[in-house]
């Protein structure tokens, strides 16, 4: 069974000068071995696991200049050691057991790279609180291969501001994005079981194409309103807010119904997953607040109960 938002990229430690086709070969040999009862305890894949959870750990509590400042040494020993374990995760002598053991373990470690990557992507754009330290560090980052070369620009560009004419343009798209949130809530609810699952694919993925249609024109992506907009952009968000939230709550009780991981699920996950995808990317103002890593572990605790119930 895919894991709920699992993608291959998440799972590959954005980088870490893995060779070409080992992405698919990871994936496929973890499908392979989903049944094996292979311990996995003190692999390279558990130390990769730990230091993932541990640069996240600290780059969620960054808040400030002065965090940002006190983390920075941390997180470059971090970068070194994940550095390392990814060097002797996929040289020539280290493919036999301990691929195995990261295949018994890809799902935690998709989820745990998925919010160690918001956290870094965030801390980019807002500039690492003006820390030249943790900057830096997170130039390392990047060149080590952890993370995409792309970000960077966030930390030495900072994007102006939308203009009056962007900030209507961008109100005007915000506001169409509250009927297919309120379309998707719905379609959530009706999910009862694999049967009502079943029936909600097709219309999930029509709604994955109309909120495709609303993603962001690519020059105002990921830019602020300015201040004097900041009172109208809160009174869009108003109505938008209650429907993440509620699609937020919907996606962890889908996630505890009972054979949630089992095969027969598969196409409403992949369906959900294109869904939730394009929610990120055309609710990038608030997305984070409601989607974060909170909701990664109630998304873990759902599927932990199903999983002890099911047995």
């Amino acid at each position: 069974m895919k894991h709920p938002f699992y993608t291959v990229g998440t799972a590959l430690l954005l980088g870490f000068s893995i060779p070409a086709g080992a992405a698919v070969t990871v994936a496929e040999r973890a499908e392979e071995n989903a049944t094996s009862t292979r311990e996995a305890g003190g692999s390279l894949g558990q130390e990769l696991l730990r230091v993932t959870n541990d640069m996240w750990f600290l780059l969620s509590g960054v808040a400030d200049r002065k965090a940002a400042e006190s983390s920075a040494a941390r997180f470059l020993s971090l970068v070194k050691e994940a550095e390392s374990i990814g060097n002797r995760l996929y040289d020539s002598e280290g493919q036999g057991q301990d691929l195995e053991a990261l295949d018994m373990l890809h799902y935690r470690i998709a989820e745990s790279l998925e919010d160690l990557n918001t956290e870094f992507t965030s801390l980019c754009r807002a500039r690492c609180y003006g820390s030249e330290k943790l900057i830096e560090a997170f130039h390392a980052a990047v060149s080590a291969g952890l993370f995409d070369e792309e970000l960077l620009q966030e930390l030495t560009m900072p994007k102006p501001p939308l203009s009056e004419r962007e900030t209507r343009q961008e109100i005007v798209r915000l506001k169409r994005l509250i009927e297919p949130d309120r379309a998707l809530l719905a379609l959530l609810r009706e999910v009862k079981d694999v049967k009502s699952a079943e029936k909600c694919v097709e219309r999930l993925l029509k709604l994955a194409e109309r909120m495709n249609a609303l993603l962001p024109d690519q020059s105002l992506a990921n830019r602020d309103f300015a201040p004097s907009a900041e009172r109208i952009a809160r009174e869009v968000y108003t109505p938008i807010s209650p429907l993440l939230w509620g699609i937020r709550s919907e996606i962890v009780r889908i996630a505890a119904l009972p054979g949630y991981e089992d095969a027969s699920y598969d196409a409403f996950s992949d369906a959900l997953d294109a869904v939730y995808s394009v929610l990120g990317d055309t609710h990038s103002e608030w997305f984070d607040d409601v989607f974060d890593a909170s909701f990664r572990t109630d998304l873990d605790d759902a599927l932990h109960e199903n999983a002890t119930t099911s047995k």
